[in-house]
């Protein structure tokens, strides 16, 4: 199995997830002070879904989310699936023509993914490294 390292801007992320960082190195800080709660409702707004699923992603249960609603920030290591969500997005905002095809394709199975959502594989890092890796054989014009 080969991973991909996939960069993606500091400011990309930063604008995308509504944080005010402009470098790798204060996105490694925020994420370890534990990022926002807004940073959830954001991403929960760009994707159009209920807090739910997007909390399924994550892998907190709605009493947590809720909770961490209450505290107003996430645990580090919710951060950073918080940050791996809005890494992929971003990558698919970078391929398609716009931000409603990009959504429309994260929530549409992927025969190259086994029939299954693109989205529905961020849950883990190496589904997301799957998905990123499809999204740069597409940008490349490689057909699965």
């Amino acid at each position: 199995m080969v991973l991909t390292v996939t960069t993606i801007s500091a400011d990309d992320l930063t604008e995308l997830i509504g944080i005010d960082v402009d470098t790798a190195s204060g996105l490694i800080a925020a994420v370890r002070e534990g990022l926002p709660f807004d940073v959830f409702v954001n991403l929960q707004h760009v994707l159009d879904i209920p807090a739910a699923p997007l909390a399924d992603l994550l892998g907190m249960p709605l009493r947590t989310l809720n909770r961490r609603k209450h505290e107003g920030q996430f645990k580090p290591e919710e951060s950073d699936r918080l940050l791996r969500v809005a890494r992929v997005l971003s990558r698919t905002f970078d391929l398609f023509e716009d931000r409603a095809a990009a959504i429309l394709w994260l929530k549409t199975p992927e025969v190259a993914l086994d029939d299954v959502t693109p989205l529905s594989l961020l849950d883990t890092e190496v589904g997301a490294q799957e998905v990123l890796r499809l999204l740069g054989q597409l940008a490349h014009g490689v057909v699965p």
